[in-house]
């Protein structure tokens, strides 16, 4: 989403002069004495933080063109990093900014801050800073925070709630079976949002559970204030490390809409996602800031301070730093090669996941099972599990949901702790798939109806 992390360490600061220079000068205007060195390009202090607009505006300029309408509300994800608070201070800019040979007028209706509030989850976390650097910059700025997901629109009357899942050698198929509870007004949207994480396995899924709420709050925020275009503050180095990061996870058939430099917003039709940082490394950011004096935070994460294999995320991050430092065209390149990825066909029609709300492929499930071992080494073979019905399924009112969940999320519930809840949005999500419009295919309507029939008391 947004980058929280972009902010490395700067070494010599107070000149920043690159080593080996001396008698060199600066790539564009050929006068001064360079400061700052990228990929073997030598820039001054005035000409890098020029070309940092111009290559903004350029990038912006080029989706703009794309927009339909000429009445367009822009909505910058803020998540108070380097990276967001640089393209916050940009964007303001180029919405001020003049035209030639025409009166002055704003490039966009309005320009307003989208932030999620994550102290719920992280101590030390002030959104208070944040809002500042929406307010220095002239932005108003709204605000979510990450517990509203369980009180969606206010309702709370109904949640899903994690039974049992099985993915073990010598099943046919996995099992992820979820009951529906009754809400419970004594337990706080913050107590059940810290339960929810703390049954989560692994760092790796929390911080994939995180990104999946605060998209799903970036978008609800979009649309009250009726937004039809959403920056997000990815930089190249973020964007080449999400690429590695999420197909190893298992997202390859959503990736163009999730890094993607113009995608639809988690796959609607109402909301446009742009990134127009991605032609910008981490140190551009770094040094951009710096002689803007641009402020930013450091927001916490479940990794921070934690070694490199502490997630994939990390891990990846980590390696394509490191690659990119020994490397300086790899960056560019892997972005370069993002913006080549398109929607599969099968994904435009695809029925979302009921967890993240991308497209869910349909035989996932037979993908896993390749992937699998379904004897278990120098044993005899396991009893195959059968498929659930009504009748077998404890405790009552309990149902597999796995024909609903993409890959990814399947592998995110994989070790989660029985009687989680999940947020409201996939009790939503669920519901619009149970109600759904009527298919060519007799098995999904038969699905459909059982559904239906299973959860229409939860919908009056």
């Amino acid at each position: 989403m947004c980058d929280a992390t972009d902010t490395p360490a700067i070494e010599s600061q107070r000149n920043a002069r690159v080593e080996g220079t001396k008698n060199k000068l600066c790539i564009k205007c050929k006068v001064a004495k360079p400061n700052l060195s990228i990929r073997q390009s030598l820039y001054c202090k005035d000409c890098f933080v020029r070309a940092s607009v111009v290559k903004f505006r350029t990038a912006l300029s080029k989706s703009r063109k794309r927009m339909p309408g000429a009445h367009t509300r822009v909505m910058v994800a803020l998540s108070g990093g380097a990276t967001s608070s640089a393209m916050l201070q940009l964007m303001a800019d180029y919405q001020r900014m003049e035209l030639r040979g025409s009166a002055a007028k704003p490039k966009y209706v309005s320009v307003v801050a989208g932030h999620i509030d994550e102290s719920a989850l992280f101590i030390g976390y002030d959104d208070a800073q944040i809002c500042d650097i929406a307010t220095a910059t002239g932005v108003e700025c709204t605000v979510a925070r990450l517990e509203d997901v369980f009180a969606l629109d206010g309702d709370r009357d109904a949640l899903l709630e994690l039974v049992h899942a099985t993915i073990a050698p010598g099943t046919t198929r996995d099992q992820f079976c979820v009951q529906l509870t009754r809400g419970n007004d004594s337990i706080s949207a913050r107590e059940q949002l810290r339960a929810l994480f703390a049954g989560l396995g692994s760092a790796t899924d929390r911080e994939d559970m995180l990104d999946i709420i605060k998209s799903i709050l970036l978008a609800r925020l979009a649309r009250q204030a009726q937004c039809e275009l959403l920056l997000l503050g990815d930089s190249g180095t973020r964007i080449a490390s999400k690429l590695v990061s999420l197909t190893s996870r298992g997202r390859g058939f959503s990736l163009p809409l999730e890094v993607g430099a113009e995608a639809p917003f988690m796959g609607s039709n109402d909301l446009m996602a742009y990134r127009p940082m991605r032609d910008f490394i981490m140190k551009e950011v770094a040094f951009f800031n710096l002689w803007t004096r641009q402020t930013s935070v450091v927001v916490p994460t479940f990794t921070t301070g934690a070694p490199e294999t502490a997630s994939i995320d990390r891990l990846t991050e980590a390696f394509v730093v490191g690659l990119d430092r020994d490397f300086a065209s790899t960056v560019p390149t892997v972005c370069r090669t993002v913006q080549k990825l398109e929607l599969c066909p099968e994904a435009r029609t695809a029925a979302q996941c009921m967890v993240c709300s991308m497209p869910a492929e349909s035989n996932a499930q037979a993908w896993r099972n390749r992937l699998t071992v379904n004897v278990a080494p120098n044993e005899q073979p396991l009893q195959h599990a059968t498929t659930p019905s009504a009748d077998t399924l404890s405790p009552p009112m309990s149902f597999d949901v796995t024909a609903h969940l993409c890959y990814s999320c399947q592998s995110l519930l994989h070790f989660a702790k029985p009687g989680v809840a999940l947020p409201a949005f996939c009790l939503d999500n669920f519901r619009k798939q149970a109600t759904g419009t009527e298919s060519n295919d007799a098995d999904s309507q038969q699905r459909r109806e059982s559904l239906r029939q299973q959860v229409e008391e939860f919908f009056i």
